[in-house]
């Protein structure tokens, strides 16, 4: 891999700031890689830290974001949830074993991942790991770091 230059992105949903992800080329195959930090989701100007205080208090493990998020991150966070709304199957079948055999809700299915798995940091590297997958959703790009 060749570095290949870089872009920018929102930091926050605010667009107040932005910050560069680097790019990297394969030369045997063309195809370039972007690589983002840990701390990034895929697609989305959050931090997995303020997603995880977010899931959190959305399924009452503690009481969210303090202090609250200004309106447009709100918003930016709920759609977040909505989406994982819809993901609970898919995410039930990816952690397999590593969850318990019922899962009564999302919420229920966000309270047992951050029981057995951990941080939201650790969540998404599984998901990376086995399948090209996300909290948020399923993306050809998506491959962990070397």
């Amino acid at each position: 891999m060749h570095r290949h230059g870089s872009y920018e992105r929102y930091e926050q949903p605010t667009g107040d700031e932005k910050f560069t992800i680097q790019r990297f080329l394969c030369p045997p195959c063309g195809h370039t890689v972007s690589v983002l930090l840990a701390n990034r989701l895929t697609y989305r100007p959050l931090k997995v830290e303020q997603l995880q205080a977010h899931f959190d208090g959305q399924a009452e493990v503690s009481s969210g974001l303090d202090p609250p998020p200004d309106a447009i991150t709100a918003g930016c966070l709920q759609r977040a949830w909505n989406r994982f709304l819809t993901r609970v199957e898919v995410l039930r079948t990816a952690f397999g074993q590593i969850l318990p055999a019922v899962i009564a809700t999302p919420q229920h299915l966000w309270q047992q991942l951050r029981q057995c798995v951990g941080t939201a940091e650790r969540m998404l590297a599984f998901l990376a790991q086995h399948g090209k997958r996300s909290l948020l959703g399923d993306y050809a790009c998506l491959r962990p770091a070397p």
